[in-house]
């Protein structure tokens, strides 16, 4: 057939091949060679795309059932989750088991034997809704970008958590932390706990901090820790003792980061991030020979924050300094049995018209 006579609908000529044009099934115009010189072949492939488009518009899920849950995880990552600001990065290596699969093998029965199978590893089961969470957002969002059309996950139940904690860490323990860092040579984690203890600063706010971050030398020293996880900016003044701690750190004048990633028993080079990232183990250890007992890297936040309340600065000064949320502050009321007390003599004050005084953190040392 020579090009100057009448092709099939669909069918073209371009350069020494045929080509077809079609739309797909979301109505966008799609252009394909078919690498035949045939018209009746060309014709034929023309159909069979034609075909395929109302079987996916007829059939929906069928469009899909090549999809692998590699792919809708990475789409998710890629375009929304690693521009958060709570990534859950260090979850990502169990979640790999699941990437060989393709999303159509994923039901909700296999999510709850995959977080069942985590249960039996003894996560917590505030763990377990973090993975469910992960597995959720992935469907959702490939729901919403038209990359799937069902979620599994949304059949299964989040595990219910414990009562949160009521942790209120006393000024005694934060020196005994302290001397026991001193008395151990870990300088690293003593000016950690200082600098979060004193400012209330997130774990994830100080350990990437660089020195161009760290103003020791201004009338009024401070850290600044760009964004906060609510979104805000945020410059932190520093006391004096923290100034002192970060001059004493080993990678002072010496490192770009106050707290340097370095090489351990998991990790012998080629670090994701230049900085250390988690100080949870030799925390802990510390805490053991101090003889502190269920205390956490987070309960130095809680400690900055229920001071601040315990001395009755405002809520609006409070959160502008931790970067604390309005509704999130009202649980920092409940960490100190002293606070309740304080709150229930107020309330009797008023009935009988005394003062009963107000409790404050040196009443709490003694």
């Amino acid at each position: 057939m020579t090009k100057s006579e009448k092709l099939p609908q669909g069918v073209f000529w371009r350069g020494n091949f045929l080509w077809i044009r079609y739309q797909d099934e979301e109505g966008k115009m799609v252009k394909e060679t078919t690498g035949q010189r045939s018209v009746k072949v060309a014709e034929q492939i023309y159909n069979k795309r034609k075909t395929e488009v109302a079987m996916a518009i007829n059939f929906p899920s069928r469009k899909f059932k090549n999809v692998s849950f590699k792919a809708l995880f990475d789409y998710w990552w890629e375009n929304h989750a690693k521009n958060r600001p709570s990534k859950f990065e260090y979850l990502i290596s169990r979640i790999e088991k699941l990437f060989k699969l393709k999303a159509r093998y994923i039901t909700s029965d296999s999510v709850r034997d995959f977080l069942n199978g985590l249960k039996e590893e003894k996560l917590s089961a505030s763990s377990l809704n973090h993975y469910r969470t992960i597995l959720n957002s992935v469907f959702n969002y490939a729901i919403r970008n038209k990359k799937y059309d069902e979620n599994p996950v949304k059949a299964v139940a989040t595990f219910p958590e414990l009562p949160g904690r009521e942790r209120f860490t006393t000024p005694e323990e934060i020196l005994k932390l302290l001397e026991k860092c001193a008395e151990e040579g870990d300088v690293e984690l003593k000016a950690f706990v200082i600098i979060a203890a004193t400012t209330g600063l997130r774990k994830g706010s100080i350990l990437p901090r660089s020195y161009a971050d760290v103003f020791l030398d201004k009338e009024m020293p401070y850290i600044s820790v760009g964004k906060t996880k609510n979104g805000d900016l945020i410059k932190m003044p520093l006391a004096d003792m923290a100034v002192e701690a970060i001059k004493s750190l080993p990678s002072y004048g010496k490192d770009e980061y106050l707290f340097p990633a370095k090489p351990n028993v998991r990790f012998k080079g080629n670090f994701k991030k230049p900085h250390a990232w988690d100080l949870g183990k030799r925390f802990r250890r510390i805490s053991g020979l101090a003889e502190i007992n269920n205390l956490r890297i987070h309960d130095l936040r809680h400690f900055a924050t229920t001071v601040l309340f315990m001395d009755e600065i405002p809520d609006a000064m409070i959160a502008k300094m931790t970067g604390h949320r309005s509704r999130e502050l009202r649980k920092y009321q409940h960490l100190s049995p002293e606070f309740r007390r304080q709150t229930v003599e107020r309330i009797a004050q008023k009935l009988t018209g005394t003062s009963t005084g107000t409790v404050t953190v040196s009443e709490l040392s003694h």
